[in-house]
């Protein structure tokens, strides 16, 4: 299911009362406020193994906080879960979670190698449950604004598709440095890049090319360059790095023409990205509307779990697979 149709779903007005699995910085300051005030999703409790956050959760949201999950789910009643932890423990959570057939939803990357990626599909078929690998940015209305000017021919027919995705150094104490942990840009930024790359063009790349670096003392990949190949001169060309400034962008090259989106993947609710358009013409702008696209993912979930499951299971094995082939070339160390 590519961006265009799952903006075009309509949202249905049950609620879900979810449980929160991590409490790290996303879930602080995205995902818990986004499923207190989506209008169909609540929350019932937040798990962390760290007692420090209790007070955050409290304190700040209101809400109860809990350290042991198999007590919560033995004891507290919902129909959901979101988790939010560090990507290598993804699947023990959801092995943990299963047996008690509750929804899933988990932040990207759902899986670190392919065989989580095929154990949480085999969980998923054996206990009759959705699990959807979250990828909120997809939800945004810029999106379904930008498919659909292509889709009038704006800029002729896409022939490269362009993403950056990095950011300034991170601390070094976050997981996302930490290999055990699932770290490294591949399963991080470069994730939100191969998810849009296959997403906008409808199908899985045929070839599959990818420069990785790590800088001295870092254990996982820092920076990548990949090429996607997706035949018929459909290509894709993604950046991203965990040492830069600031970039978070689309560009659609077509035969008529040049699409940017200045801000892609990341945005703040009150945020309004620019979309430009160059053609031999000339050159047009146009505001994006604000949207608070954790929101949206909560409302795309409720609205699709009870029929979207293979749909869901076939698209993260998909993404995992990609993710993989580019994890399979070699780190070269930067010196």
């Amino acid at each position: 299911m590519n961006m265009e149709e799952t903006s075009n779903i309509k949202h249905q007005t049950s609620t879900q009362r979810f449980v929160v699995i991590g409490c790290g910085n996303i879930a602080q300051r995205c995902s818990i406020p986004a499923l207190m005030n989506s209008g169909v999703t609540e929350v019932v409790c937040v798990v962390d193994t760290d007692e420090r956050k209790r007070e955050i959760v409290e304190g700040r949201f209101g809400l109860h906080f809990e350290t042991d999950l198999r007590h919560v789910l033995e004891n507290y009643d919902f129909e959901s879960v979101y988790i939010s932890t560090p990507n290598a423990i993804h699947v023990q959570i959801v092995e943990q979670v299963a047996p008690y057939r509750k929804n899933i939803l988990c932040e990207k990357p759902l899986a670190g190698s392919m065989a989580d990626a095929e154990r949480i599909a085999e969980l998923g078929q054996q206990y009759n449950i959705p699990i959807f690998e979250g990828f909120m940015y997809q939800f945004h209305a810029q999106h379904k604004i930008k498919n659909q000017l292509i889709a009038d021919g704006a800029i002729g027919e896409p022939q490269l598709f362009q993403g950056w995705f990095g950011f300034p150094p991170i601390a070094d104490t976050d997981f996302r440095y930490r290999k055990a942990l699932g770290g490294g840009c591949v399963l991080d930024s470069c994730a939100y890049l191969v998810h849009s790359a296959r997403h906008f063009y409808g199908c899985e790349p045929e070839y599959v090319y990818a420069v990785l670096s790590h800088e001295p003392g870092r254990e996982v990949e820092t920076h990548a360059t990949i090429l996607l190949d997706f035949g018929q001169g459909r290509v894709a060309n993604l950046v991203s790095g965990f040492n830069n400034k600031y970039k978070s962008q689309q560009v659609i090259w077509g035969s008529k023409g040049l699409m940017s989106l200045e801000r892609a993947y990341a945005l703040p609710p009150d945020f309004q990205s620019t979309l430009t358009i160059e053609t031999q013409e000339g050159t047009t702008q146009q505001m994006m509307p604000a949207c608070n696209h954790f929101e949206e993912e909560m409302r795309y979930f409720v609205a699709n779990c009870a029929t979207s499951a293979e749909v869901w299971r076939e698209e993260f094995l998909n993404q995992t697979k990609v993710l993989m082939q580019v994890k399979e070339f070699m780190v070269n160390e930067k010196n």
